[in-house]
């Protein structure tokens, strides 16, 4: 799609098919910005560079630009193989240390667009290369003429807590510098997540996701092995989005009360809202490398007990918000497996504070 040709102009509102996680806030929409910049609540129209604004912005030659004399400015969502394999490929290569393989790529460029002043045109590129958990700008430059107008390139959150500006002192230099080792383009991370502790087992590679509903649950899951709990055997269990796993039937509840005559455990029940961010993802996880792990874990925790693990069944709420606002909660439930023996796992990342009510437990049926 091709912005029209207007002074100070924008896209509308362009919804994306997968949201956007930008230092802790999830978008589900995008303004590509005729004067060089991405926003994301609003299009903005103006022409004179200050990434210090209270705003979420990715300004990769935030100047004058004037698309009514030449040059295009175009946009797309890409979930192409090639295209996502392209993106993966480049996160890779400028952090080896993050694994990550991209579900989703929005790519916008500006192809020869003149600079409002004349004297030249400009060609760059910004992708956001991302997937539910993780996200990453990367920005190439091509031909960029000078320019006496003022400018300037990187990015800001709109309470400033994570900014960034590109120190070249010319325009020319975008195309003959970078941040990596890779010239002409600049990338970072810019998910957010919190660091989490040594203790999470991996998440959210090609694990199932809860649906984004207020009060919403996964539908049943089917164990591989069934999960004995206190002396009942579930062959199923349902993820709750509000920070509760239950067995025979999913629970919209978000006032906490243990004592409700069912089998449920309760990493943190309290009312969340994965509608405004966040994800909530599970997976039945078999791998010989997670059963070590979750061994390990009870081996520390129950020393007394001879324990092997056959399955583990790993539910990770990550960065999901409370409904009331105010913060977000970070937290992962594990149930550890063999046919003889269960154990729960519960590990807490960073849990912001919340006047709602919530609780911590478990709870069986009578």
């Amino acid at each position: 799609i091709v912005n029209p040709p207007a002074e100070d102009g924008s896209s509308d509102a362009i919804f994306l098919q997968q949201p956007f996680k930008y230092f802790g806030r999830t978008y589900n929409q995008i303004y590509v910005n005729n004067n060089g910049y991405l926003t994301f609540t609003e299009p903005l129209s103006a022409y004179t560079p200050f990434l210090d604004s209270p705003r979420d912005i990715i300004a990769a030659l935030w100047t004058r630009l004037d698309n009514r004399h030449g040059g295009s400015i175009s946009y797309r969502e890409d979930s192409s193989t090639v295209v996502l394999a392209q993106v993966t490929a480049a996160v890779k290569q400028c952090f080896p240390n993050i694994p990550f393989a991209a579900t989703s790529a929005f790519v916008a460029t500006w192809d020869s667009v003149p600079y409002y002043n004349g004297g030249g045109v400009v060609t760059f590129q910004v992708v956001l290369a991302y997937n539910v958990h993780r996200s990453f700008i990367l920005i190439y430059y091509g031909d960029v003429a000078e320019t006496e107008q003022r400018w300037q390139a990187g990015y800001n959150t709109v309470d400033s807590a994570s900014s960034f500006t590109i120190p070249s002192a010319s325009v020319p230099e975008l195309s003959s510098s970078s941040i990596i080792n890779v010239t002409a383009c600049w990338s970072f991370h810019v998910d957010g997540s919190p660091k989490l502790p040594a203790n999470f087992l991996p998440f959210g590679n090609g694990e199932r996701v809860t649906p984004r509903l207020d009060n919403g649950s996964s539908e049943a899951i089917t164990l591989q092995q069934p999960f004995k709990f206190f002396g009942r055997k579930h062959n199923q269990t349902f993820v709750n989005n509000n920070g509760h796993l239950t067995f025979t039937e999913p629970l919209s509840d978000y006032i906490p009360l243990l004592n409700s005559g069912r089998d449920i455990v309760a990493p943190f029940w309290t009312h969340l809202d994965n509608r405004r961010g966040g994800t909530i993802s599970y997976r039945e996880d078999t791998s010989t490398a997670v059963l070590e792990l979750v061994t390990a874990a009870i081996d520390q925790y129950f020393p007394n007990i001879t324990f092997a693990a056959t399955s583990s069944f790993v539910t990770t709420w990550d960065s999901v918000p409370y409904h009331s606002g105010g913060g977000v909660a970070t937290f992962q439930v594990v149930f550890v497996s063999n046919v003889h023996r269960s154990f729960i796992l519960i590990n807490y990342g960073e849990i912001a504070e919340t006047e709602q009510m919530w609780l911590v437990s478990g709870d069986r049926s009578l």
